[in-house]
């Protein structure tokens, strides 16, 4: 006879959970069944920490606290690991509001108890929770259960709220999430994906000094399907590795192209994702791209985000020196987005430093800036003029913006003032001409 019972917690199996779940189901009357699906974050790191014994008494303990109160309880299972998923009838009374916040305060108070017993000041506690109503009599279980899997997953990607209720929403999301990442590669080799500059200017001048490479997906129906809407998904899937070798790849052709031709060139920026620092083939890539196009090293830059830094600081020095070895310059873009630690700019060999349009964005004041921003950014350009850093200011869009920028020496500047990014043949015609920002500004 196949064993019902996990042999580690006492619960149900899956597959007997599922069965008493389908009963359940079938059964609802005037009263609700929420789903409950929640997993120990971090917990590879408490038993490689601590030991596979510690882990196991810590998921043995977590499954007692969480079945401790089981008057309302239906059923329960351990799915696999430290996925732990419960039913419980719920009476109508009690919102799903109430439920989510019942649930959430919960999983605080054993936070505080492991954390202490256990001293893993990492633990924390992902939940997600779908609602079966009365006339979800039909529902197949393994969906409900997928449903709440579903928040759990979208729980473990929020930084502060462990605890998300299932909105229908999800699975569209959920959809569009692997329409993109299915299609990336097809959409590279068809030309979908193209790379756009958005030009940086030199503060004295107003001429562009540079510029940077940003990339645009653009359907063939002529349809745009911009970053913030494809590029978190193309994180997730690990694929942005392979999106930015077709960026960096389009950009040295680009400037060998110019340079067979003996026209200007501006140096060019390409963005590095996290991702590149856990396995470090950047670097190989890079040195190929070099050897391939034969363009002068210094006529690429490379933008690191300073939560990059911040999360892999040793990581991140490999990087920068193996970079620098090639003759390349390298960058801090985002200073100042929320993670910011100033001691980072002493340790790491940074050339330039990007601060956050955050700075420029005050929409009471009409874009004007706010005291306390114009003493922050003063001062962090003073202070990386004495390391000899350069420093930019990102999201500039006023001439009051600009001339500010331009009294405390910031030395590059970036924006909608200038222009917004734009496809490479008008680029090529900036270049060309030699632009000031009078003529510049694109619509």
């Amino acid at each position: 006879m196949k064993e019902t019972k996990d042999i580690l917690t006492g619960l149900d199996r899956y597959e007997e959970f599922l069965k008493k779940l389908d009963l359940e189901i079938k059964k609802l009357d005037d009263y609700r069944i929420a789903i409950i699906y929640t997993d120990i974050k971090h917990f590879k790191y408490i038993n490689d920490t601590l030991g596979y014994q510690r882990g196991d008494m810590l998921l043995k303990e977590f499954v007692t606290q969480v079945t401790k109160d089981n008057s309302h309880m239906l059923c329960a299972a351990r799915v696999v690991s430290d996925n732990i998923v419960l039913a419980v009838r719920l009476e109508n009374n009690i919102s799903n509001d109430n439920f989510r916040e019942f649930i959430h305060q919960s999983n605080r108070e054993m936070e505080d108890k492991f954390r202490e017993e256990y001293l893993a000041a990492r633990l924390k506690f992902c939940t997600g929770i779908s609602f079966i109503e009365k006339n979800d009599r039909s529902l197949d279980p393994a969906t409900a259960v997928s449903n709440a899997n579903l928040a759990r997953k979208m729980a473990k990607e929020m930084k502060d709220d462990c605890c998300v209720v299932f909105d229908r929403r999800m699975v569209e999301g959920i959809k569009k999430e692997v329409e993109i990442t299915s299609s990336l590669s097809k959409a590279i080799a068809n030309g979908e994906l193209k790379v756009y500059y958005q030009p940086k200017m030199e503060t004295g001048s107003l001429r562009m000094e540079g510029a940077e490479a940003l990339i645009r997906w653009q359907k063939p129906d002529g349809r745009f399907i911009y970053p913030d809407e494809f590029i978190p998904f193309i994180e997730r899937s690990g694929q942005i590795v392979e999106l930015d070798y077709f960026v960096y790849r389009e950009v040295f052709k680009f400037i060998a192209g110019r340079m067979r031709e003996n026209k200007p060139i501006v140096p060019i920026s390409v963005n590095v994702s996290r991702e590149h620092l856990s396995k470090m083939e950047i670097l190989p890539y890079v040195r190929s791209l070099f050897e391939e196009y034969r363009i002068q090293p210094n006529l690429i830059e490379f933008e690191l985000t300073e939560s990059i830094y911040i999360e892999n600081t040793e990581k991140a020095l490999q990087l920068i020196e193996g970079l620098h070895e090639m003759g390349t310059k390298v960058s801090m873009d985002d200073f100042g987005s929320g993670y910011s630690s100033l001691n980072l700019l002493s340790r790491l060999p940074i050339d330039i430093i990007k601060l956050d349009k955050v700075f420029l964005q005050d929409e009471e004041a009409e874009n004007r800036l706010k005291e306390n921003d114009k003493i922050i950014i003063s001062c962090i350009i003073d202070m990386a003029r004495k390391l000899s850093i350069t420093s930019l200011c990102e999201g500039v869009e006023t001439p009051e913006q600009s001339d500010y920028l331009s009294q405390i020496g910031c030395e590059l500047q970036q924006g909608y003032y200038f222009s917004r990014p734009i496809p490479e043949s008008d680029f090529e015609i900036f270049i060309d001409q030699g632009c000031p920002v009078g003529d510049l500004v694109i619509a």
